[in-house]
């Protein structure tokens, strides 16, 4: 009975000890700093400089509806030839609802028809499954973010894929259903045809073009042959203005094959040259980088007249008149790291006369397996968030490189530290 008391008080002696070193070890490392890593990566940053102008295209505006209600045919940045239809004018305003109609019944009719027609082509039911859930996701996306410019598409796309995959999956009443469903919508599209009100004029274009339904009253203020007698001062009085939009005329055709972008410059030392291509961002109806080439730079005062020309993007920029743009100088490439990640370490480097002086060496700490190893790089850029580097020597074998794990918050950190 003693052995049996005395080895029970061993056990809970041993189990007590056990409970305070891993106490102890607990709270030792809970004041220990965490290690707090990320990754590095590949990165471009655009530098350059930001300009405020207008494009400059070659417009004609069409002819005024009239009081009509206009329905258009061509899209905004399509492309016309001469003589084409580029609108409707109606004098009903239910004209223009039933118009809506056909269109929407004739899109879903093609659509429909094409599902039925393709039902022995339909592929594997796991890849028309993952069409499915994704046509789900990209709709859910567009009601979430506002976005009703291709909701309908969606929706309609949806129906189409789910009808492929009832085929798929042998449903035969698929097929039935479909074809009905084809055939009401012929029905109500041929009674949306009987009862559409006759059409009060059509709208041709007077020449090939670029068609747009928007009209800012700019068109008249500038083109494409004042740019030559332009300067700083009467472009920043034109940027000033506010022309009134004209509410009349039914659109525009954007002619010729070049459209301009007369910019102003804060400063004179902006290192542009004539007859080079810069790459221009873009924002508010078309986002992107847009090369464009330098016709000509003048200085005047305490700014740069800069004078862009472009050959492509027309469709894409019809909506675009007065804008704010970056304009690229160049490019830099290299990797980007939090600011964190950056530590500056002072040295005595010693000269040619035997003096010394002192010196920063900026270097990225990396995880290598378990332990810290630095890697010196130079910056190229800085931000507010972050900096773009590169190795010092870019050919050495232990260099930072795209995709190292890098450290961030460990202050008492050096070369081959444990942290891990």
């Amino acid at each position: 009975m003693r052995e049996s008391t005395l080895a029970t008080k061993i056990m809970i002696a041993i189990l007590c000890l056990g409970v305070a070193v891993y106490l102890a070890v607990y709270f030792v490392r809970g004041w220990e700093e965490p290690l707090v890593t990320t990754r590095a990566y590949a990165y471009t940053q655009d530098v350059g400089m930001e300009a405020s102008g207008i494009l400059v295209r070659q417009e004609t505006i069409l002819p005024d509806a009239g009081g009509s209600y206009v329905d258009h045919i061509l899209g905004e940045g399509e492309k016309a030839a001469a003589g084409q239809a580029a609108a409707l004018l109606y004098t009903d305003p239910a004209a223009l609802t039933t118009r809506q109609a056909i269109r929407t019944l004739t899109a879903e009719i093609e659509q429909l028809q094409y599902a039925l027609d393709d039902r022995t082509q339909t592929g594997d039911a796991s890849r028309l499954d993952s069409q499915v859930l994704a046509s789900i996701t990209a709709l859910r996306s567009l009601t979430a973010q506002g976005d009703l410019t291709t909701l309908e598409d969606c929706a309609l796309n949806l129906r189409t894929m789910v009808f492929k995959r009832d085929f798929a999956y042998g449903d035969g009443s698929a097929a039935g259903q479909l074809s009905q469903l084809i055939q009401s919508k012929q029905e109500q599209l041929a009674q949306l045809n009987a009862s559409l009100n006759q059409v009060a004029r059509v709208v041709y274009t007077p020449s090939t073009g670029v068609f747009s339904g928007t009209v800012d009253g700019w068109e008249g203020l500038i083109n494409p042959s004042q740019l030559d007698d332009l300067t700083a001062q009467s472009l920043s009085a034109l940027l000033s203005q506010t022309p009134a939009p004209a509410t009349g005329p039914v659109g525009k055709l954007i002619t010729g094959s070049t459209w301009y972008f007369a910019a102003l410059v804060p400063g004179t030392d902006t290192g542009l040259q004539s007859g080079k291509t810069y790459s221009l961002t873009f924002s508010g109806d078309y986002y992107g980088q847009i090369p464009m080439k330098l016709e000509r730079v003048s200085l005047d005062g305490e700014q740069t007249l800069a004078i862009f020309s472009c050959r492509t993007h027309l469709s894409d920029t019809t909506l675009l008149r007065v804008q704010t743009v970056d304009v690229v100088i160049h490019h830099l490439e290299g990797i980007r790291i939090p600011r964190k990640a950056l530590r500056v370490e002072t040295i005595e480097e010693e000269q040619e006369d035997g003096s010394t002086r002192t010196v920063n060496r900026y270097k990225v700490y990396i995880v290598e397996r378990s332990q810290s190893w630095g890697r010196e790089v130079e910056i190229l850029y800085t931000d507010e968030n972050f900096y773009l580097v590169r190795p010092v020597d870019p050919s050495a074998a232990k260099r930072l490189r795209a995709g190292d794990e890098v450290i961030l918050n460990s202050s008492d950190i050096y070369d081959g530290k444990v942290v891990r």
